[in-house]
């Protein structure tokens, strides 16, 4: 049973046991949820800062993961929730220590219907365009190891695989 810890008067942490696993595995789980707001940013910014600390990652990775995270975050709240306050994005992160290195899965949950990920293969010629927006994709694909969209009847899961360093 996870334990929910207040982090401010909108978001909530939790500590989950780890799943059960055939080969034995270092597994930290931590979730965090946020009403649907782009004020939440730079708590979360905090937030994976902290995180990274504690699993010890680099600090390009960090930053990596900072900005991939922060884009995940903005893609649910505007277009997976419409930025309604009401609705909650949740970000589970799932870090992992295996005989063969780190793992780090991180999964970002909205009420939206999720879109198709199965065309995102080549984002050098839309990195390279000039636009203020639209880029949050392909950065998230370029920084992660995949990039993988879950559809669910009361929402979607965005799901960032990395190999931490």
């Amino acid at each position: 049973m996870p334990a929910f810890v207040p982090v401010s008067a909108d978001a909530y942490i939790s500590i989950v046991p780890p799943r059960k696993a055939l080969v034995p595995v270092r597994m930290n789980v931590h979730r965090i949820a946020f009403g649907s707001s782009i004020s939440h940013c730079g708590e979360l910014r905090r937030i994976v800062q902290a995180f990274a600390r504690i699993e010890g990652y680099s600090m390009t990775f960090k930053s990596e993961l900072e900005l991939t995270v922060h884009e995940a975050f903005v893609n649910a709240v505007l277009h997976g929730n419409g930025s309604n306050p009401e609705l909650p994005v949740s970000i589970t992160f799932i870090a992992g220590l295996e005989a063969r290195g780190g793992s780090l899965q991180v999964e970002v949950r909205d009420c939206g219907e999720g879109f198709d990920s199965l065309p995102l293969r080549d984002f050098s010629i839309t990195l390279a365009e000039p636009s203020l927006s639209g880029r949050g994709v392909p950065l998230m694909a370029h920084f992660s190891e995949s990039l993988r969209v879950e559809k669910h009847r009361d929402g979607s899961v965005l799901i960032l695989s990395y190999i931490p360093h």
